[in-house]
């Protein structure tokens, strides 16, 4: 099943302890009843929270979320912005407090999914031309969806089609050495520079890093490289970071969480790994093809 933004935003609070969780009495597109919950919380205390479609035989429900616009605890009644349709009667909800609304909770997401980058990623949106050695790379799409690159997202691997008649299934990879990026000013494209024409109608491959695509619908999916653990530490760390922030400092018992949420994101770190392929050393091996800034030439010889 897939890791989405639900389950992370969803997770955090779990570690945070600011969500409690019941099942519909009934509903509809724009509310939520549990009879249970109206002796348990007071009048309007979770309005501008955030309400948890968790299960629902109406499963086109499930994976939203929706802020609530207002609590009314005489009948234990949620009211939220709307739905698709409607909440059937015992629907597994969870519902949020407000101190960490859904825009906020989104917000705080991209934060620490940012922070556990950058990604490894491939393009192969350019297409080689005749005499031209100049390439921008600064509208290429990822193949993973991560958007366009860059200025921030730095190549350092370049492969070209190695042979005429090489497919998209059997593309015959041969990677360039000697190409350079051209610096530019702000809102500029970036460009490759290659030391020499290549072949034409050729495609080319460039590896690059960068951070995790924005993030913000609920049902997202978060990159299958980030282990669901591991990304729920970097939100709950990002949480008692703000609380913290907010308070000054002032209370011990959040400082004290936020140091064991620091500590376990640095165990899942080391328990999860993110893979990233291994490059090549700065320094100049005699005998290798370098790469990026490299005195090595291109391979002549194996380009047909």
């Amino acid at each position: 099943m897939a890791f989405t933004l639900f389950d992370l935003t969803l997770g955090a609070h779990d570690y945070v302890g600011t969500v409690t969780y019941g099942v519909s009495s009934a509903g509809s597109t724009i509310e939520l009843k549990d009879q249970t919950e109206s002796s348990a919380h007071a009048d309007d205390q979770f309005n501008n929270g955030t309400l948890y479609f968790i299960q629902s035989t109406n499963t086109s429900i499930e994976q939203q979320y929706r802020r609530i616009t207002d609590y009314d605890a005489s009948s234990g009644q949620f009211t939220f912005t709307t739905l698709s349709s409607a909440v059937t009667t015992a629907t597994q909800y969870a519902v949020a407090t407000p101190e960490f609304n859904s825009v906020m909770m989104e917000r705080l997401a991209n934060d620490a999914l940012r922070s556990l980058g950058p990604l490894v990623y491939s393009a192969r949106a350019i297409t080689s031309s005749g005499n031209q050695r100049v390439y921008t790379i600064s509208t290429v799409s990822a193949a993973g969806g991560s958007g366009t690159f860059g200025k921030y997202s730095r190549p350092f691997r370049i492969d070209i089609q190695g042979r005429t008649g090489s497919s998209a299934d059997n593309p015959d990879w041969v990677e360039l050495y000697g190409w350079y990026l051209e610096p530019t000013t702000a809102g500029a494209g970036v460009n490759i520079v290659f030391p020499r024409y290549l072949p034409t109608g050729r495609d080319v491959r460039v590896w690059y890093e960068d951070h995790h695509a924005y993030t913000s619908a609920s049902t997202a999916r978060i990159d299958e490289r980030l282990h669901p653990e591991l990304c729920v530490l970097a939100l709950v760390d990002k949480m008692y970071q703000y609380r913290n922030s907010r308070s000054r400092g002032a209370q011990e018992f959040d400082l004290q969480r936020w140091n064991d949420a620091k500590r376990q994101l640095a165990e899942a770190r080391v328990r999860w790994p993110i893979w990233r392929p291994k490059k090549k050393p700065e320094i100049l091996i005699i005998g290798d093809g370098g790469g990026e800034g490299s005195i090595g030439a291109p391979p002549y010889g194996a380009i047909e």
